[in-house]
C-alpha cells in the first residue's frame, strides 16, 4: 500500500520469490528515488530480462485519475510493458552497433502523456522506470538517469556514462564553421525546399545537432549533416559519410516495424500513438519525433556528443516546431 509520511510519499514494493539482499539495496535505492515526488511514479528492475522487483507509487492521489485501471491492476501491466520495453532495447542495441557510437545505455518512449526510461546497469542488467504526467517527463527522465548513475558508480564501481547530457545552461545559437549538406527525397514538394534548407541550415551544426532528416508517409523528404565539418573528422576515421548516411536511413526504413513492436508494447497501459522515442548510446544520442498522428511523418535527429544530448534535442524540437507549424 502507498501511504503517506507528512508530505512524503511511501512506495509499495513487489518483489519476486528470487529476490535477496543483494536486490534489496537496490530496491532502497528505488525507493528514495519514487518517494521525492520528482515525477517518478514505478521503477522495475529486470536482470536477463527477469522480473526481480518492482516500486511504485501508483495508489498517491496524483496517479489515481489517470490509471484508467485499478491499482493492482496498473502494477502487473507496467511490468509487463517493462519487461517487454527491456526486450525492445536489446533489439535497438544490436541494430545500432553498425553505427559504432557504443551501446544503447538510455531508452525514451512516450505516448498519450505517458512515458518510459529503460536504463541499462550494465549489460543484461535493466531499471525501467515511468511517469504517468506529461508535463513530468523531463523530470522523471532526470530521476532516472540520475538513479542508474547512482547505483552504477557507488554499488557497481563503474563510470558514469552521462546518460541523458548535461542540462542547466542557456543553449547558445550554433557556430557552423563550413555548409551542411543537404540533400532531398522524393516526399519534399518544390515549394518548400527553400524553406527546409533555411531552416536545416540554422539548426545542423558541428558542436550538437549534426544530422537531421524528415519523412512523411515514411518517404525521405530532406536530410541535412554536418559530418563534413573538420571539428567531426575523428568520427570518420574509420566510417565514411556516405556510409554513415545509408545507415541512417537504414534505421529510417526499419523504423515502421520498430515502431509497431513499441506500440504493441505499450497497449497494456496505453492505447496512443508513439510521439518520441529516444535512443542514448555511450556517445550521443538518436532521435525520433512524431510530427503528428500519421507514423509515417517523423523527424529523425542525431547527436555524437553525449554532453550535448539534451541540447541537441531541444534544437531538433524547435525545427519540429516549425515544421509542424508550416503544414
Amino acid at each position: 500500500m502507498t501511504t503517506s509520511a507528512g508530505d512524503r510519499r511511501v512506495a509499495h514494493v513487489i518483489e519476486a520469490a528470487h529476490a535477496g539482499e543483494a536486490h534489496r539495496r537496490l530496491i532502497a535505492y528505488c525507493r528514495r528515488a519514487v518517494e521525492t515526488g520528482a515525477g517518478l511514479h514505478c521503477v522495475s528492475h529486470f536482470g536477463s530480462g527477469v522480473f526481480d522487483f518492482s516500486v511504485d507509487v501508483l495508489e498517491a492521489g496524483d496517479c489515481e485519475d489517470v490509471l484508467g485501471m485499478p491499482c493492482a491492476q496498473a502494477r502487473e501491466q507496467y511490468v509487463r510493458v517493462a519487461r517487454q520495453l527491456v526486450a525492445r532495447h536489446a533489439d535497438f542495441d544490436e541494430s545500432l552497433t553498425a553505427l559504432r557510437s557504443g551501446s544503447l545505455m538510455r531508452m525514451i518512449v512516450e505516448a498519450g502523456g505517458v512515458a518510459l526510461h529503460c536504463g541499462r546497469l550494465r549489460a543484461g542488467e535493466h531499471l525501467v522506470g515511468a511517469t504517468l504526467h506529461a508535463e513530468q517527463v523531463e523530470a522523471m527522465d532526470r530521476a532516472m538517469s540520475g538513479l542508474v548513475t547512482e547505483i552504477r558508480v557507488r554499488e557497481l564501481r563503474l563510470s558514469d556514462e552521462h546518460p541523458g547530457g548535461d542540462h542547466g545552461m542557456a543553449q547558445s545559437r550554433p557556430r557552423l564553421t563550413s555548409g551542411p549538406h543537404f540533400e532531398t527525397g522524393p516526399a519534399l514538394g518544390t515549394p518548400s525546399q527553400a524553406r527546409l534548407f533555411d531552416l536545416w541550415a540554422g539548426a545542423v551544426n558541428a558542436e550538437d545537432l549534426h544530422y537531421l532528416a524528415l519523412y512523411k508517409g515514411w518517404s525521405p523528404a530532406c536530410a541535412g549533416d554536418a559530418f563534413g565539418d573538420p571539428a567531426l573528422g575523428l568520427w570518420f576515421t574509420d566510417i565514411t559519410l556516405g556510409t554513415r548516411r545509408a545507415l541512417y536511413r537504414d534505421i529510417a526504413r526499419r523504423l515502421r516495424a520498430d515502431l509497431a513492436r513499441l506500440r504493441h508494447a505499450l497497449r497494456h497501459i496505453v492505447d496512443a500513438p508513439v510521439e518520441r522515442l529516444v535512443l542514448d548510446v555511450e556517445a550521443g544520442a538518436l532521435y525520433v519525433h512524431w510530427l503528428g498522428t500519421a507514423p509515417g511523418d517523423f523527424l529523425l535527429g542525431v547527436t555524437f556528443f553525449q554532453d550535448k544530448v539534451h541540447y541537441a534535442e531541444n534544437r531538433m524540437r524547435e525545427v519540429a516546431e516549425e515544421v509542424r507549424a508550416a503544414g
